[in-house]
Formats: structure tokens, sequence, C-alpha cells
């Protein structure tokens, strides 16, 4: 299976590759949530794992590990990578999702991607929740959303 993953991976960045430079590439589907920075797109879920679509990562945000587990300001640990993983599953539920990748940025092999689903921008709504943190380096476009998070200690800044 893993090398089904690979060969997708390596159609992808050929169909990037051989588009013009000013084409922006849409990936949609229904998607699955791999952790609370990686979605796959157009797969299925079996064994309460993601198979057959193609993963992204969320351009502008990151989000704890799947397991990494966090200390409130009361110094009580919880489990804030399955948190965001599971933030991230609630808000996809029962929508489709567009991602839009537009600047060819790779990380890790994946496409960073902006993603879009219903009427919300994935990574803005994970920050906003306090969910995952703003990547200040790639862009400012979230700073806003989590100095409220922070301000109202929401999730990771809890």
């Amino acid at each position: 299976m893993r090398n089904i993953h690979k060969l997708i991976a390596i159609i992808f960045v050929a169909i990037l590759w051989t588009s013009p430079a000013s084409a922006d590439a849409v990936i949609s589907g229904p998607g699955c949530i791999v952790d609370g920075n990686t979605l796959q797109i157009g797969g299925k879920v079996k064994n309460q794992k993601c198979w057959g679509g193609i993963d992204v990562r969320l351009h502008g945000s990151i989000a704890p590990s799947l397991g990494e587990v966090c200390t409130d300001m009361r110094k009580k640990e919880w489990n804030c990578g399955q948190k965001a993983k599971d933030a991230l599953a609630q808000m996809i539920k029962h929508h489709s999702i567009s991602c839009y990748h537009i600047d060819g940025e790779f990380a890790n092999t994946l496409p960073v991607v902006t993603c879009i689903s219903g009427r919300y921008d994935l990574a803005q709504e994970m920050v906003k929740m306090g969910m995952s943190k703003a990547l200040h380096d790639q862009t400012n476009r979230y700073a806003l959303e989590e100095k409220d998070a922070k301000q109202s200690r929401r999730g990771l800044w809890r």
C-alpha cells in the first residue's frame, strides 16, 4: 500500500511539474484526517486509516504531532495532538474539501496547500480555535487569529 502512496505522489508531482507556472493545482473530494496538519483528499477510510487519496499539508499553521502531550497553565497534561486531529476532523465532517496548491511548496514531499471545507479555511480555523500555531515565517495570514486564541486562552494556549 505504501507503494501506491508513492505512485500517487509521483503522479501528482509530475502533473504539477508539467503544468504552466501560473496554473494553480486544485485537489478536491472527500477528506480524511491524518493528524492536525495533514489531510488525505479523495481517498477512503478503511480500518480507521486513510487509504488511496493524496496527502497534503496545511499552509500557514502547525499543529501538535499526533500523540504529543501538552501541559496547560494549571500544569495538567492533555493529549493536544489527538485533540488537534479531532478538531480538524470535526470541521470537515459532512463537507467536501478543496485544496489549492498555489506556490508550489512542499513539506517532506507533501504539497503545502490552502484547504477550504464548507466556507472555512481549515488552517485559519485551527489557529482560531487554538489547536494550531500560525507559522509566521510562511505567512502573516493567521497572526490575528493566533493573537485572539492566546488572549482567550483557547486550545494550546489554555
